[in-house]
């Protein structure tokens, strides 16, 4: 089975299963045995180790190996550049040095001329089905000069999805060499309009196309398809688990919280229990709490618009926020990393800004004084920011980050076309959201810095990032 072919059904539900080996954490994880002493230490570098990738060595010829072996080592340098934790030799200056057939064999003077500190080797050999990857990070001079300081075998790796194995190996860098938990092997959700089909049965009115579920690479590869029906199917968030997404979905003609496991093919439940007809209760925006076991969401069920928490399994539903029937809306929750706060966007002020309320329901504060403020989402520890969408004095919006307990507020992005809803990505270092500096509303990412790192989608209008977490 290849990638594209990695959905395999389509259920009366609408909702499409990932096939289980293209990236369900529960699947067999790669296998870090032969781990030699690590008497590289690069945790305290002044600046970033300079790090060079060259291509990597095939045990035997293959064919079908070497291709994949050229995707690790490629897709290996773009997530060590994401995280800018190493200086990297250019791929281009790196093609120029001679390949080496052993760590004796490297040419260690051209490296030190390019300035290399260190050299990724890695032999590439066949192992069952797929193969593995015997990588050393090798010291090009001083007192760590040709030696492998660092040491791992990587298995099992599949030429069906060898970025996969890029990504395990670039996080196992950065976890034991720099102490940093890289995001190399989460995943993105969104919602897209890119099949361009007509909403079946028009659940609201102005609707317009369709709206499915995707998921994809952190990086944007191996985007696929969840959901397929035809509906409007927004806001999608990851559960703890890297397994269970929860959205909201129009797809019984009024919205309601989804709960989907997206490598099984059971039928989504429905915890906030919503309902049609003349006492219709509709629910959307949900949030999964940091253990997993709650959902904030918005509802009307209390007569206007606020923030009610369920179990996952539907019970022990209360509701904390009172619109006091419609003159007030509440929207938008996310729950802080400790899970004791929830903070949500209010216009009981005249305009939308965030406050903070306890996930208890009591304690009300305002957090923002912006022009309007929206869509919150909390950053993971360690750090304790909420990013959000500002509305810009003279129109339009950017992306904002407020430290929590100082109130400081910085703008993120740079003020070229529409940038919001925001989604820090679990270590905190980087933040997805929505521009419309490509054209249609397209997801890009940016660093704490609020440099644009990279685009991740380019088919259609695509919203509502979403990262899952770290890998377990």
């Amino acid at each position: 089975m290849t990638a594209r072919s990695a959905i395999v059904c389509l259920l009366a539900t609408g909702v499409l299963a990932v096939a289980r080996p293209s990236g369900d954490p529960s699947a067999q994880p790669f296998g870090q045995g032969q781990q030699t002493s690590i008497s590289v230490d690069l945790t305290n570098a002044g600046r970033p180790p300079r790090l060079a990738i060259p291509a990597f060595l095939l045990a035997a010829p293959d064919p079908e190996l070497a291709a994949a072996a050229k995707i690790v080592a490629d897709v290996l340098w773009s997530d060590i550049e994401f995280e800018e934790e190493f200086d990297l030799v250019s791929r281009e200056a790196a093609a120029q040095v001679p390949p080496a057939s052993s760590i004796e064999t490297i040419d260690y003077d051209r490296w030190a001329a390019l300035g290399a500190g260190f050299v990724v080797f890695a032999r590439v050999q066949r192992e069952g089905t797929g193969f593995s990857v015997a990588l050393q990070l090798v010291g090009v001079s001083g007192p760590s000069a040709k030696k492998a300081g660092f040491a791992r075998n990587y298995n099992p790796c599949t030429t069906r999805n060898p970025r996969a194995c890029a990504h395990a190996i670039s996080d196992s860098m950065h976890k034991d060499l720099r102490r940093l938990d890289g995001i190399a092997q989460t995943k993105l959700a969104f919602t897209s309009d890119r099949t361009g089909q007509q909403m079946a049965g028009r659940p609201i009115p102005n609707a317009g196309s369709a709206k499915e579920i995707y998921i994809a690479d952190y990086d944007g590869a191996n985007q696929q398809q969840i959901t397929g029906n035809q509906s409007l199917n927004i806001a999608p968030v990851w559960g703890p688990d890297g397994r269970t997404i929860a959205y909201t979905s129009y797809v019984s003609r009024f919205s309601d919280i989804y709960l989907r496991n997206i490598y099984e093919t059971t039928a989504p439940t429905r915890p906030a229990g919503g309902t049609d007809g003349s006492d219709a209760i509709q629910n959307r925006l949900p949030a999964w709490s940091p253990d997993g076991t709650r959902i904030a969401f918005v509802s009307a069920r209390g007569g206007g618009s606020d923030i009610w928490v369920v179990n996952r399994d539907g019970s022990g539903l209360r509701q904390l926020t009172f619109s006091n029937k419609m003159s007030v809306s509440n929207s938008s929750p996310t729950w802080s990393p400790t899970g004791a706060q929830i903070a949500f966007t209010s216009d009981r002020t005249g305009s939308n800004q965030i406050y903070v309320i306890s996930a208890e329901g009591t304690g009300i504060e305002l957090l923002t004084n912006d022009t309007k403020a929206d869509r919150p989402t909390w950053s993971p520890a360690p750090f304790n920011d909420i990013a959000y969408t500002s509305s810009r004095p003279g129109g339009g919006h950017d992306v904002a980050v407020v430290d929590v307990a100082t109130r400081k507020v910085r703008i993120m992005s740079d003020g070229v076309g529409d940038n919001e809803q925001p989604a820090f990505a679990p270590s905190g270092r980087h933040i997805a959201f929505v521009t419309k500096r490509y054209g249609k509303d397209q997801i890009a990412i940016l660093d704490r810095k609020g440099n644009i790192q990279r685009q991740v989608t380019r088919d259609g209008a695509n919203t509502y990032p979403n990262w899952s977490r770290l890998p377990k």
